[in-house]
């Protein structure tokens, strides 16, 4: 058993891990990073979901208050108090209800009945979808979704595949809505076109000892969910850079819209689309019989697509892979590798002056 469990609340993998360079690598250079060290795991469970739990050891670089997640309709209705929990039950849940609430009262009353209480100084709630697009009594849901930032139908007047009502949170690095509003649409109101991604990756002294790496995923010119991000982990090579940067692109995508990636390893691609039929069959074991290099990253890739195509029967949700030449021509390319490059310099500069130490 370990000496210390290390929780990491808000970071590149928020969870809890058994050693302090695990727990580095996944806050080292991640703005508003929060964690603690705790001597018993139950400490440490219960401080990531949400609890005050007293701590003797512990080191905060920022914190911002709870939230409490009401959900009304999903896999387990309930009350929440981290995100990832009330997304689990959210998950591939056709008509999904839910809301972020600052009191756990409020949040269990939405649960209960599946509307915010108004405050008496508060205008109407703004869980209730426009008359205009209402075709049911407000109080029935039952073909309504809250979508998340960046996850919902566009808005009359976006250009170039860009919702202007949403930013790029950059303490979090998520997608959040401009406005501390709900934002509600009909299920129904979809958009088919797809959103066009380019990703790369970029390992400085790849293969050598010291390596580093960095992420790049280019939506387009000025696109605030455009983003550049040093590698995490101990394995800094170009590989799972390029692989990242995809896992990245799926992971801040329209959930509801079929996405087309480009990038130009042709590796990633096969990777993702042939290769690891073969894997899997075989027990994640390559032609050599030896374990398949970069399992845990083909993996997640692959249930993000596979969630994608779960969200909806009417919808294509398909995930699309086109290889193209890097350092060409190809302005989305440029624009990728530029992103990855200077990830990888900020996680040189890092390491060239580190400022976190072990809590």
């Amino acid at each position: 058993m370990p000496a210390k469990f290390y929780v990491v609340k808000a970071g590149r993998k928020p969870g809890i891990y058994n050693s302090w360079d695990e727990c580095l690598a996944q806050v080292r250079g991640y703005k508003g990073a929060t964690f603690k060290s705790f001597p018993q795991l139950t400490e440490a469970q219960a401080w990531l979901n949400g609890s005050d739990t007293p701590s003797t050891s512990s080191s905060t670089v920022s914190s911002k208050p709870g939230k409490f997640y009401g959900v009304h309709k999903g896999h387990k209705p309930g009350v929440y108090t981290s995100w990832a929990d009330a997304q689990n039950t959210i998950a591939d849940f056709k008509g999904a209800v839910y809301k972020s609430f600052k009191t756990q009262a409020e949040a269990e009353a939405f649960s209960r009945d599946g509307h915010a209480q108004k405050r008496p100084s508060e205008e109407p709630s703004q869980t209730t979808p426009p008359a205009k697009k209402q075709k049911q009594d407000t109080d029935d849901l039952e073909d309504l979704v809250e979508h998340a930032a960046g996850e919902g139908p566009l808005p009359d007047g976006a250009e170039d595949g860009f919702d202007p009502r949403i930013t790029l949170n950059p303490v979090t690095g998520k997608i959040e809505y401009k406005e501390a509003t709900t934002k509600w649409q009909a299920v129904n109101l979809q958009d088919d076109k797809p959103v066009v991604i380019y990703t790369d990756g970029s390992s400085l002294g790849n293969g050598a000892h010291g390596a580093v790496a960095g992420v790049g995923v280019y939506f387009g010119p000025q696109d605030r969910r455009n983003l550049s991000e040093p590698l995490s982990g101990t394995r800094q090579t170009n590989q799972r850079a390029e692989l990242t940067a995809i896992q990245r692109a799926l992971e801040i995508a329209p959930r509801n819209r079929p996405v087309t990636i480009y990038t130009d390893s042709n590796y990633s691609i096969k990777c993702v689309t042939e290769w690891f039929v073969k894997w899997k069959a075989n027990g994640w074991l390559n032609a050599a019989r030896k374990p398949v290099e970069n399992k845990d990253l083909i993996e997640k890739i692959l249930n993000l697509i596979e969630q994608r195509k779960n969200m909806s029967q009417e919808i294509s949700n398909k995930v699309e892979f086109v290889w193209v030449k890097g350092h060409a021509t190809n302005e989305g390319n440029i624009a990728a590798d530029e992103l990855a490059v200077a990830g990888a310099r900020e996680a040189r500069e890092i390491l060239a002056n580190p400022d976190i130490e072990e809590p």
